[in-house]
């Protein structure tokens, strides 16, 4: 049972662990592979990696939302978008095209 306590404890968490922080920072296969092969020494060397433009970009989107205009993230609230400028509270191109109801012909 104590043998089975170690191998949760220096071999499982850390792989878990790993895995996990490389997820949110989309390097997911690194954080396994580095888990796996070091440990707890993974497990830190994955903390300490900056994460992709991906992952950057999944974090905001948690945060936040996608622009109308160039789909890039936007911290929820904001008025303009820090990336095209466009003001976010005109409607979308998408909202724009839409076409209007024609009242129901009876």
């Amino acid at each position: 049972m104590a043998t089975l306590m170690v191998i949760i404890l220096l071999w499982i968490t850390p792989l878990t662990l790993a895995g996990w922080v490389g997820s949110q920072k989309g390097r997911q296969g690194l954080g396994l592979t580095l888990g796996v092969l070091l440990g707890w020494l993974g497990l830190l060397i994955i903390a300490l990696i900056p994460p992709t433009a991906e992952g950057r970009r999944a974090e905001a989107l948690r945060h936040g939302f996608a622009c109308p205009f160039c789909q890039e993230p936007v911290r929820q609230g904001a008025t303009v978008c820090p990336h095209c400028q466009r003001d976010l509270s005109t409607p979308s191109p998408e909202e724009s095209r839409a076409p209007a109801q024609s009242p129901e012909q009876g």
